[in-house]
């Protein structure tokens, strides 16, 4: 049996699954009402065999060290093709097999428990001996006051090293068109996945820039408004908001419920957002996925490490796509989810 350690308290309750670290279960009560906001992998518990890795235990919320994925999509722009064929560089650290998995070795380690509390539950996982990462401790608290997560990744390194880092707290989506709006801070810029992310099916226009998430360019011309979920058609789109200002509010029109999630833009100063809408038809997504992962990074997108610690065209206009840590003090990154008063 899986182990999972299980926390309520006034506002609410969550667990956290010691396989990949994932927050699970998020219940908020607030205006009398229990709220649901995130999203779980809707095969997880179903009778087949569960995928491997990360897909196998997707769960609310979950931190990616470093952040991305093994392979780069064939077909890429200029300044994106050469950033995946850049080796890395010395005083980067050589890359280790555990920084080519899926979002990282978190995703899919055993963590451990170090305590739990009425109000936290903190947890930890050594990383392989030869990762430059020794260690990562996170700590769930449940705020006393109201419904509402803090949350707080450390980062213990073996050597100085830089690499991509995130989070990924998934939203569920209402199945109603445009019924759960993402109103962003200022951001300097954004971007669209180079790569597509799925080939023949994501409408965004690869690699285009765009000034607000209302107006992205499309690949057939044009704009589509992203900031409205979920859209008409089905679709996979990967958008990057750069150099945010760390908060973003979230509200669904459908359980008349908005929320915030906010960070520290320092350390992880762009927005992801992976918007799976029902766009990918074969297993284990089946045309069924509906969520947005609502991401703070320090990445170029989920391209991995070669590319986030290369030049590329997102850190050639200031924006930084990957975090230093140190071997003589941990590095953590605060964050925090809360229901907003007044829905």
């Amino acid at each position: 049996m899986e182990t999972v350690w299980h926390l309520e308290w006034t506002h609410g309750a969550f667990d956290v699954h010691a396989k990949g670290g994932m927050l699970g279960g998020v219940a908020f009560t607030a205006g009398g009402r229990v709220i649901r906001p995130f999203y779980e992998a809707p095969w997880l518990g179903e009778p087949e065999p569960q995928p491997p890795g990360l897909l196998g235990v997707m769960r609310n919320e979950f931190p990616c060290v470093p952040f991305g994925v093994p392979s780069s999509p064939d077909g890429l722009p200029a300044g994106w093709r050469e950033a995946v064929a850049t080796p890395v560089a010395a005083q980067d650290a050589a890359l280790d097999a555990s920084d080519d998995l899926q979002h990282g070795y978190g995703c899919v380690g055993e963590w451990a428990l170090v305590r739990q509390t009425a109000h936290e539950i903190e947890i930890a996982l050594d990383y392989p001996d030869s990762s430059p990462i020794a260690r990562l401790t996170r700590i769930i608290r449940a705020d006393p006051q109201r419904p509402a997560l803090d949350i707080v990744l450390r980062i213990d390194a073996r050597v100085d090293a830089r690499r991509p880092m995130g989070l990924h707290p998934n939203l569920a989506l209402p199945a109603l068109t445009g019924a759960f709006r993402i109103e962003p801070a200022a951001f300097r810029f954004g971007m669209v996945h180079p790569g597509g992310p799925e080939r023949g099916v994501s409408r965004a226009a690869a690699g285009a820039t765009f000034d607000a998430l209302d107006s992205v360019p499309l690949s057939t011309g044009g704009t589509g408004a992203f900031d409205r979920l979920p859209l008409g058609a089905p679709t996979e789109e990967i958008v990057q908001l750069c150099g945010i200002g760390g908060a973003v509010t979230l509200t669904d029109d459908v359980a008349a419920t908005a929320y915030r999630l906010s960070w520290d833009a320092d350390k992880l100063p762009s927005l992801l957002l992976w918007i799976s809408n029902r766009g990918r038809t074969y297993a284990p997504w089946n045309g069924r996925n509906l969520c947005v992962g609502v991401e703070p990074v320090a990445s170029a997108f989920e391209l991995g490490c070669v590319a986030s610690l290369a030049p590329n065209p997102i850190n050639a206009r200031g924006v930084p796509t990957a975090l230093s840590i140190s071997a003589q003090r941990p590095t953590e990154i605060a964050y925090r989810f809360e229901v907003l008063d007044g829905h």
